[in-house]
């Protein structure tokens, strides 16, 4: 099954059954070691987390909040400094060498996040670190292990959880 999208000129809106779909491949293609524990990125990654922990049976769901993007006056968001706002509980428990945490986010655009939000895991964890993201754009710096769909660079992408109520 493939996802079907509303194009609105250069955006992507994705629905609620679009995700799901999306989530039931990624579980499905998931080949390493069960993780012990889901890191997700705060907000895009808590909810395709959340999914992806049911399916693959993780009880121990953490997440890291990162913000780097910022709306300038005429209503575009451009990616600045990194703030890493949520930090991973200091009770943590580290891994073992050969343990797996997943690290989910929804989008890895230009990836520099999920470059951030590695490197942070790593440090306060360790242990085998493995990535996924429901979209990823073709010039991101950072390619997940997993991914369900690339679409194109200069695409802007609208999750379910992302609209605004009027």
């Amino acid at each position: 099954m493939s996802w079907i999208a509303i194009w609105n000129k250069n955006k992507k809106f994705y629905g609620w059954r679009h995700i799901q779909s999306a989530c039931d491949r990624l579980a499905l293609r998931y080949d390493h070691k069960l993780p012990t524990r889901i890191v997700a990125l705060s907000r895009g990654g808590l909810i395709p987390a959340t999914i992806i922990a049911n399916q693959l049976v993780v009880r121990h769901v953490y997440s890291v909040g990162i913000s780097s993007y910022q709306q300038a006056h005429d209503g575009k968001e451009t990616q600045g400094m990194f703030e890493l706002y949520q930090r991973l509980p200091s009770n943590t428990p580290r891994a073992d060498k050969d343990e797996v945490t997943l690290i989910v986010d929804d989008i890895s655009d230009k990836g520099k996040t999920f470059i951030y939000a590695k490197e942070h895991v790593s440090q306060c964890i360790g242990g085998n670190i493995i990535t996924m993201s429901l979209v990823m754009k073709p010039k991101t710096m950072f390619k997940p292990d997993y991914y369900d769909k690339v679409v194109p660079q200069s695409c802007w992408v609208v999750f379910p959880w992302e609209r605004k109520v009027a």
